[in-house]
């Protein structure tokens, strides 16, 4: 389950009639799942914060932990960032350059970022609660914003520092709260300095332009690293 950092949004080739999700048939969950030769369900879909995992449905797709039974035996999930704008103060910052920094409403995004403990936690109870031999890990959203400038981005410098700021407190909320609910981590944010935007063939996610896949969002080969990582704590 999931946000577009887990439904590969947009990277050819894609699930037929995904809709708005944007699921890729080579993102993460696909992935691991043939690795491991599991049977997959993937909600996973562009637009999602946490209530659409939870209890909200979005559009016409269910919540997501519908999709959960008492035969489950494994659940990835990688959602929170919308809940607090990230994917859209990223693009904001991309289209709208100094301006971004005035359009980004950093009250309501501190107000989110208190509440995302408590809305992954009670997510991953509601989880555990349905499916008891479950295992579940949380994959970290992969590190947008690289510790030197990055041309890719098309950031200013404040946007910069925005941007990475937003990106950064995720992480830490997702290493407290896998920490916190014990279960399994799979961390690409903390590998990820020398795989940003501008890493060339190296790269783990885009900038502003993407040659497959939307703006500021995880590469194929990101979606590897992340599988690959998911297998890493599975074992």
């Amino acid at each position: 389950m999931g946000s577009s950092y887990a439904a590969g949004y947009d990277i050819n080739p894609q699930e037929p009639d995904t809709g708005l999700c944007g699921r890729s048939i080579v993102d993460y969950p696909h992935l691991v799942a043939r690795k491991l030769h599991l049977r997959l369900n993937d909600v996973s879909c562009g637009g999602a914060v946490t209530a659409n995992a939870l209890g909200t449905p979005q559009q016409s797709h269910p919540p997501q932990i519908d999709a959960v039974t008492s035969n489950t035996k494994l659940v990835t999930m990688t959602i929170g960032g919308n809940d607090v704008d990230y994917v859209a103060t990223a693009l904001e910052c991309g289209l709208l350059g100094p301006a971004c920094i005035e359009v980004a409403d950093r009250k309501t995004i501190n107000a989110e970022f208190e509440k995302l403990p408590h809305s992954l936690e009670s997510l991953i109870s509601a989880i555990r609660a349905k499916a008891h031999a479950v295992t579940i890990v949380l994959v970290a959203y992969p590190r947008l914003v690289p510790p030197k400038p990055c041309a890719a981005l098309n950031y200013t410098p404040p946007a910069t520092r925005l941007v990475a700021s937003i990106g950064a407190r995720l992480e830490r909320v997702f290493v407290s709260v896998a920490r916190a609910t014990h279960i399994l981590l799979a961390d690409p944010y903390v590998l990820g300095a020398n795989h940003g935007p501008c890493a060339g063939d190296k790269r783990w996610v885009v900038g502003l332009v993407p040659d497959n896949g939307a703006p500021y969002h995880p590469t194929a080969a990101g979606h590897r690293e992340m599988a690959r990582l998911v297998e890493r704590a599975l074992s």
